[in-house]
């Protein structure tokens, strides 16, 4: 499952917002105003699947989505009531969809361009300093947002940003989670995951390149999981992906729907990412350091050279 259920939920409304007003502009007897929401609604329908099966990356689908929306509010702002919220609702999308620096840009670029369709009414240079000002304010909000957190990407997902843990907290987080699963007697699984790609992007590439795709790794596995589980960089490109209260069938399940997720992950210079797994699951009576021992050893076998 390649698509979230927050972003499935923001596209689903999106695609409601479209059909609706469609039949609005149809029902206004505005029919030249009926083809843009009408064409955004069916792109919507076919890539909303695509994500979902992984055969579309979520990067490209805020681009087209954007592209659609700036052309939407191009069309329906020089025959509204309230152009100015259409000029909003542009520099909204712009940051929503693009980080803050692309989205800065395109939004002092927008505004001019949006007043110069709007007429000679609208295109005065108090409406020009207004939008330049909020385009500002928005980029300064943004910027704060993404400090305040450790995500790097501030997309129509703000929901859930991510958790990924240093090594020395995941090992931490193991300990607790080993305790209350012993006192409660409820299973505990973990998923140790190695990322080749992110070894073969550090030395040709660099560390920024690498940096790119443990985030997205980290988006993926965010998206692909439940709120309760912990994911923590346990060493240079091995991840831990902790599994409270689940036993090994659900261990190996998700195990499965995180490596499919993996692969829409992708990058022209090392194409599609691929991950390798192996699920260790909390025994009876064992501790926290003979358990930890296991962990280790499931590491270092997935760093062995694969055939």
């Amino acid at each position: 499952m390649a698509l979230s259920r927050y972003k499935l939920g923001a596209q689903l409304l999106t695609l409601g917002l479209l059909i609706g007003l469609a039949l609005w502009e149809h029902l206004m007897r505005h029919y030249d105003l009926i083809l843009p929401p009408t064409l955004l609604a069916i792109a919507l329908l076919i890539a909303i699947p695509l994500q979902w099966l992984g055969h579309l990356g979520e990067t490209l689908a805020d681009r087209l989505l954007l592209v659609g929306g700036l052309i939407l509010c191009a069309v329906e702002a020089p025959g509204s009531a309230t152009p100015m919220l259409w000029l909003g609702l542009s520099v909204t999308l712009s940051f929503l969809l693009l980080t803050p620096l692309p989205a800065l840009l395109l939004s002092l670029a927008i505004v001019p361009a949006l007043l110069y369709l709007l007429g000679d009414a609208q295109m005065t240079l108090f409406n020009l300093a207004l939008g330049w000002w909020l385009t500002l304010a928005a980029a300064v909000l943004t910027v704060f947002l993404d400090r305040s957190s450790p995500a790097s990407r501030f997309t129509l997902t703000p929901w859930r940003r991510d958790r990924r843990l240093s090594g020395t907290g995941i090992r931490e987080s193991l300990k607790i989670e080993v305790a209350r699963a012993t006192e409660l007697h409820r299973p505990l699984s973990v998923l140790v995951v190695y990322i080749p790609q992110l070894d073969q992007a550090s030395d040709q590439f660099g560390s920024h390149l690498r940096e790119i795709l443990s985030a997205s790794f980290s988006d993926v596995v965010s998206n692909n999981s439940r709120q309760s589980d912990l994911l923590g960089e346990h060493r240079a490109n091995v991840f831990w992906l902790m599994l409270p209260n689940a036993a090994e069938p659900g261990a190996i399940a998700a195990a499965k729907r995180l490596s499919d997720a993996v692969t829409a992950i992708t990058h022209p210079e090392i194409g599609s990412l691929e991950s390798y797994s192996r699920v260790c699951t909390l025994q009876a009576d064992e501790s926290a350091e003979r358990f930890l021992q296991r962990l280790e050893a499931a590491a270092n076998k997935l760093l062995e050279p694969h055939a």
